[in-house]
């Protein structure tokens, strides 16, 4: 990597200010059928929390994704690789 907090796959930097989060998140909200209830939300970001693959407080080393975004949605499961630490919600 030439510049420092540059992800090598990315063309931006991987250090995501608080105000980005908060408007990705945001976003999820268009449609509520699509996100897990705040109980599970909450569950899955205490995990990916105290998860040695959260990079930067934000990012998933497994994925590359906003935890906080991620973690919204009832689609989507733990990225980690043979272990995923939560599951999809139906």
């Amino acid at each position: 990597m030439s510049e420092k907090g540059i992800c090598k796959g990315c063309v931006e930097s991987v250090i995501v200010t608080e105000e980005v989060i908060q408007e990705l998140v945001k976003e999820t909200e268009e449609d509520l059928s699509l996100i897990v209830s705040d109980v599970v939300y909450k569950a899955r970001l205490t995990i990916c929390k105290n998860c040695l693959s959260l990079q930067y407080g934000t990012t998933c080393a497994h994925s590359g994704c906003i935890v906080r975004f991620r973690a919204k949605f009832k689609n989507k499961g733990c990225p980690f690789a043979g272990n995923p630490k939560w599951d999809k919600v139906s």
